[in-house]
């Protein structure tokens, strides 16, 4: 069966149609995050009630999608999705889209209690097929697509509407409907959280233990690594590497050759070793002013002792019900819970009617 490929505005006009008309759309997108400075949508696949079309926003452009919003948003057509907060997520930042009617069958298959939510799993766990897993590093901006890696795409809207439509059989004969509900609905709402923070040397694994002489110049090579990574339109962890720049920071380096020991590429040094070098020259002589690390709110102690009421709590009525511990109380829920006590559940983050009904008064007595 050939899938259209859409790459122009009668294209596209056919997939609204399509989707509009739709009981249901299974959509994915592939991005290129592995692979650019930039990262972009490269290609959406939608599965509209049957009929499926791979998507080109890279001949498209962004404006294209416009045709898309009005089904995509509309509450009243179910958007099946697995693992679905990326995809959420950059079909707004890219196209303006904020889904709506969401069902991730990711979503469901954890409320079930799954140790297993993987997509390959899901499907093989349902449908018995095993699928592809030869192309989850594929750089998606090449044209022409690999023919195999299209199938490997395809495949993520081919299966999902069956594998999310029993699923949703398999929440509504657990009694975890509304639970499941609540959990899309942050999938709906989530956020991208890309893009340069100068602070993010910080959170490098081992940066803490750095002395103070250190820090300032893993601050100024987090910099010059992220202008490089621009320039060259390349993930900046693919210029140097975090264990590459810790190894930089702790002794003085002078040389290309103690560069090219401590794991800098050739393909940096060649056009970047004496920028990097200078970088590291100017770091030390002059150390730069380092942005303040992020503020943790403190946490008092009636809130510590919240906490491990609930969780215990929690637990136990996990275990009794034999439900993961999120339909109990979702993290959101506890932390919302921890830090402002229960006086309006109603305000409590996806919390619900449901578990108010079924756990208000305890949740009263725990939050005290």
């Amino acid at each position: 069966m050939t899938i259209p490929w859409i790459s122009d505005g009668p294209g596209m006009a056919e997939v609204a149609a399509a989707c509009a008309s739709a009981p249901w759309i299974a959509l994915d997108t592939e991005s290129n995050s592995m692979h650019a400075y930039t990262e972009r949508v490269c290609l959406v696949q939608i599965n509209a009630g049957g009929r499926m079309f791979v998507l080109d926003p890279i001949a498209l452009g962004a404006a294209a999608f416009a045709a898309l919003k009005a089904p995509l948003e509309d509450p009243a057509i179910t958007v099946w999705l697995h693992g679905g907060e990326y995809d959420a997520a950059v079909m707004r930042r890219d196209f303006g889209i904020q889904m709506r009617g969401v069902f991730d069958s990711q979503q469901a298959a954890s409320m079930l209690g799954w140790e297993r939510t993987g997509y390959g799993s899901v499907v093989e766990r349902i449908l018995g097929i095993q699928l592809a897993k030869d192309f989850a590093q594929y750089d998606w901006a090449i044209r022409p697509i690999d023919p195999m890696a299209l199938a490997y795409a395809i495949d993520d809207v081919r299966h999902l509407p069956e594998v999310a439509q029993q699923l949703q059989q398999l929440v509504a004969e657990a009694d975890l409907v509304e639970e499941t509900a609540i959990a899309c609905r942050a999938v709906e709402d989530a956020t991208w959280g890309g893009g340069f923070d100068p602070g993010g040397f910080y959170r490098v694994k081992g940066a803490r233990d750095l002395g103070k002489p250190c820090l300032p110049v893993l601050a100024a090579l987090w910099t010059w690594r992220d202008g490089i990574a621009r320039e060259i339109d390349k993930p900046p962890g693919r210029v140097i590497n975090n264990e590459t720049l810790l190894a930089l920071v702790r002794k003085p380096i002078v040389t290309w050759a103690q560069l090219k020991h401590l794991g800098v590429k050739n393909s940096v040094l060649t056009p970047h070793g004496e920028s990097l070098l200078a970088c590291l020259r100017e770091a030390n002589a002059h150390p730069p002013e380092l942005p303040p690390p992020v503020k943790h709110r403190e946490v008092e102690p009636i809130e510590e002792e919240r906490e491990k009421r609930m969780k215990d709590w929690r637990r136990a009525e996990s275990e009794k019900r034999a439900v993961p511990m999120q339909a109990v109380l979702p993290a959101k829920a506890l932390e919302y819970l921890k830090r402002y006590g229960a006086g309006d559940l109603t305000q409590v983050p996806q919390l619900g009617p449901k578990r108010i009904a079924l756990y208000g008064d305890k949740l009263r007595e725990l939050a005290r």
